[in-house]
């Protein structure tokens, strides 16, 4: 008999033994979830993650903010009390508010916005500010945008085209090492400006 003759029987049997016990390792096909159970389980998740920054951004306490309102442009929007107004930038159009301990402004403020020149520019400038600011039209006669500068400065923006076509301009900067902080209270500013 030849050496492989020999370990024919040998090879044959580990063959069968090692497939003898694989057999008896099946897992119940119930265990495991299905795609659906999956994808609602990923849903689930996401969405607990978007309430949680829902809530951290509705933690900021709006009875420490005062609300400035321009009778004459038709326009409110929410101010931390502790702001200052600064009255050389500030007339009957609008206001700038800054924090200084924070280095922070705003400006809010009506335009004239002819054939809608005043928003195109507006846009054009955000466009052309760097691939650090994204923006874009939420509806028809509201745009936003945020992002940081190429200076360093971090700006959030909200436009509002009021139905005579004039805008009003909501415009925050700040340093871009407090955006942790500061992102949620500007959110809230600029959310809160409203055509009256």
């Amino acid at each position: 008999m030849t050496m492989l003759q020999k370990s024919f029987p040998l090879c044959t049997a580990l063959s069968m033994a090692l497939l003898l016990s694989s057999c008896g390792k099946q897992e119940a096909v119930d265990d495991v979830p299905s795609s659906e159970e999956l994808a609602k389980k990923a849903d689930e998740a996401s969405k607990a993650i978007r309430d949680q920054e829902d809530a951290d951004a509705a933690a900021i306490d709006t009875s420490s903010m005062t609300s400035y309102a321009n009778r004459m442009r038709g326009f409110t929007i929410l101010v931390p009390k502790d702001w200052t107004v600064d009255e050389d930038a500030s007339d009957n159009d609008g206001q700038t508010f800054s924090d200084a301990q924070n280095q922070v402004t705003l400006k809010a403020g009506w335009v004239e916005n002819l054939e809608d020149a005043d928003l195109t520019d507006a846009v054009k400038e955000l466009e052309n500010a760097g691939s650090g600011v994204t923006g874009g039209f939420v509806t028809e006669n509201e745009y936003r945008a945020s992002g940081t500068l190429e200076d360093g400065q971090k700006t959030a923006r909200r436009f509002l085209r009021k139905p005579d076509g004039t805008l009003i301009k909501a415009v925050v900067h700040y340093p871009a090492e407090k955006a942790e902080t500061l992102d949620p209270l500007v959110k809230q500013i600029l959310d809160s400006l409203t055509l009256r």
